[in-house]
């Protein structure tokens, strides 16, 4: 599972930004449109801080994604065959935002 080291309790999740240990608050689900096919969505989370990062770096590469809250319902519709244009992450908003994608182990 992404974020948790050797050992972590089920259910915890760390930032997917290399070296952060913070607790997570947010879902970025992507796919790379070359590899995988409209069905197929990968999973990083990440912090406050670090949400708009990881979500520009996948943007950059134009890999489709959408960045929800931690804690929604994971998303059953498939990502686009490609990336919507980047829109800027608000952590105080209500509702989720669609953008393009980010960096961390997949």
């Amino acid at each position: 599972m992404i974020g948790l080291p050797f050992g972590g309790e089920p259910g915890a999740s760390e930032c997917s930004r290399a070296g952060c240990r913070v607790d997570a608050a947010w879902r970025i689900e992507w796919r790379n449109p070359k590899i995988h096919d409209e069905s197929r969505r990968k999973v990083w989370v990440a912090c406050d801080e670090h949400v708009g990062y990881l979500r520009e770096f996948l943007a950059a590469r134009d890999f489709p994604l959408e960045v929800l809250p931690l804690s929604a319902p994971p998303s059953t519709a498939a990502l686009p065959a490609t990336a919507a244009s980047p829109a800027a992450v608000d952590p105080t908003a209500s509702s989720p935002t669609t953008s393009s994608p980010t960096e961390a182990a997949s």
